[in-house]
């Protein structure tokens, strides 16, 4: 096993649990969320959004998943045509522009207005918000599955 498979085994591992953990939110808890009255959606949020953000996991894995791809094609350079490179490239670029810039760009923001919520008085648009959380999730899940399958692509093909 050389450099640049170790590497890209080290991605594929990050992103697929990364793209797991956020399967599980898209499919599963936001269909919770779904059932939930304003109130009890922005208690659940809240606290979700709590333990979340800040964990030392999430952290672990979207900057493994954001940075060892970028190593991968550094490595790879001399071979910019190769299926690795372009797998590789491809799949940094989803999770750049899914799971990071729009949870940076996006979701973020969104986080922000959850946690000021007044669970006992929500603005009128509160669904609307809670919509937009669920279309957010999907961008940032089909970019990371794209990612997730670049890399084990690439992990597949020959290193040259």
């Amino acid at each position: 096993m050389t450099l640049i498979d170790a590497l890209l085994a080290i991605s594929v591992l990050s992103t697929g649990l990364f793209t797991g953990l956020l399967m599980t939110v898209v499919f599963f808890f936001e269909k919770a969320l779904r059932e939930l009255s304003g109130s009890q959606f922005a208690l659940v949020m809240q606290r979700f959004l709590a333990i979340t953000r800040t964990h030392p996991l999430n952290y672990a894995m979207t900057l493994i998943s954001g940075f060892v791809p970028i190593a991968t094609l550094i490595l790879l350079l001399q071979h910019p045509g190769s299926g690795a490179f372009v797998f590789t490239l491809v799949g940094l670029l989803a999770f750049w522009g899914g799971p990071i810039l729009t949870s940076r760009y996006f979701a973020e923001p969104l986080y922000d207005v959850f946690v000021g919520w007044d669970i006992d008085s929500l603005p009128q648009d509160w669904r609307r918000a809670r919509e937009r959380y669920f279309r957010i999730n999907v961008i940032r899940g089909l970019c990371s599955v794209t990612a997730f399958i670049c890399f084990v692509v690439a992990l597949g093909l020959p290193t040259p």
